[in-house]
């Protein structure tokens, strides 16, 4: 799978809880982009949201 980050516009945030940062583990499956992998909470825009 090819992804260009120009081409797929996300959000992200960094959220601390006192001293401590809230992050997600990505689904352990081959089929999704960087699987298996710790980020921060965010998502990417869909062909039918816009842009604010």
């Amino acid at each position: 799978m090819e992804l260009e980050i120009s081409d797929f516009p996300v959000c992200k945030i960094a959220l601390f809880c006192g001293d401590k940062l809230l992050t997600i583990l990505r689904d352990d499956k081959a089929s999704i982009p960087w699987a298996n992998m710790w980020e921060l909470p965010g998502g990417g825009k869909s062909v039918r949201e816009n842009l604010i």
